[in-house]
């Protein structure tokens, strides 16, 4: 019987570091979704069951609950410690490239395994592997050193498409797929009013 692969969900600011992410983490084979911010994500969490919760959760530190002021960081860390979950949670700065020790400290006590700088040709290759390491997963080194050379010359802002770095790799789009859609869509409490998925390039996001 196949393994699993593990489910990695994400919440993103930051468009291009958002599909930078999904490539590398896609050639580690995971389950990537990638959620837009507007979500309520311990409402999301909520709905799962304890086996369909992703093993890992990789989102922006500065994303807003949408009903008020509070950071989902802080809501989501709060909700998994209470429910005893074994998901895992790494904060992400996208404005940061070195992350400061209060951030690091801010993080941590909050409950996150994790906080990780903006992502750049030079620290794909340690960022990503912290990521896998957090959940047991041995790291696949030769696809992300393709995508830290393409990614370092492919503009002179340091931005590349995914669509371009899966051609580089020349590997198919990966499909994004959460635990929750292996089981059974018909749920009743997972009723369309959650938000429509639409694909963007390549990317399952819920708007």
């Amino acid at each position: 019987m196949a393994e699993t692969k593990k489910a990695v969900l994400m919440m993103h600011t930051d468009q291009a570091q958002g599909e930078l992410w999904h490539t590398a983490l896609a050639t580690q084979q995971l389950d990537v979704i990638w959620e837009n911010i507007s979500l309520d994500l311990v409402q999301y969490l909520e709905k799962c069951d304890r086996h369909e919760l992703p093993d890992l959760l990789i989102m922006d530190m500065a994303i807003k609950s949408p009903s008020s002021e509070t950071l989902q960081s802080s809501s989501v860390c709060q909700w998994l410690i209470k429910q005893k979950a074994p998901t895992k949670v790494v904060l992400f700065n996208p404005r940061q490239e070195k992350i400061k020790d209060i951030e690091h400290s801010w993080a941590i006590r909050r409950g996150a395994s994790d906080v990780l700088p903006r992502l750049s040709p030079e620290n794909l290759m340690a960022e990503v592997a912290r990521v896998t390491a957090l959940i047991g997963c041995s790291l696949i080194s030769q696809p992300l050193e393709k995508i830290a050379r393409s990614f370092g010359t492919s503009t002179s802002t340091g931005q590349v498409r995914e669509s371009e770095l899966i051609a580089t790799l020349d590997i198919k789009e990966p499909k994004a797929i959460s635990k929750a859609e292996l089981k059974n869509n018909s749920k009743p409490n997972q009723k369309s009013d959650g938000g429509e998925v639409v694909t963007y390039r390549g990317v399952r996001i819920r708007r």
